[in-house]
């Protein structure tokens, strides 16, 4: 029975491995993608470390210069 054949000329069996083989590739390349996503996450996660720090450094630039013009400004005669 496993051996009979369609109209297509492949057995019962033939096309079942053939879907299979179909589901086992669809498979891996699922599992390459969301490897690639993965990586992706947490490489966009070290960016948004860096850029948070960044920003970090440069708003305690701004404050630093904020209080240097303050205090010229206040020194200036009038």
């Amino acid at each position: 029975m496993g051996d009979e054949q369609n109209g297509h000329g492949l057995s019962r069996l033939d096309r079942m491995e053939g879907l299979m083989q179909l589901l086992i590739d669809d498979h891996l390349k699922f599992r390459n993608n969301l490897r690639q996503l993965l990586t992706a996450q947490v490489l966009q996660g070290d960016h948004i470390d860096k850029v948070e720090e960044a920003q970090k450094d440069a708003r305690e630039r701004v404050d630093a210069l904020i209080l240097i013009v303050d205090d010229l400004i206040r020194r200036r005669p009038a």
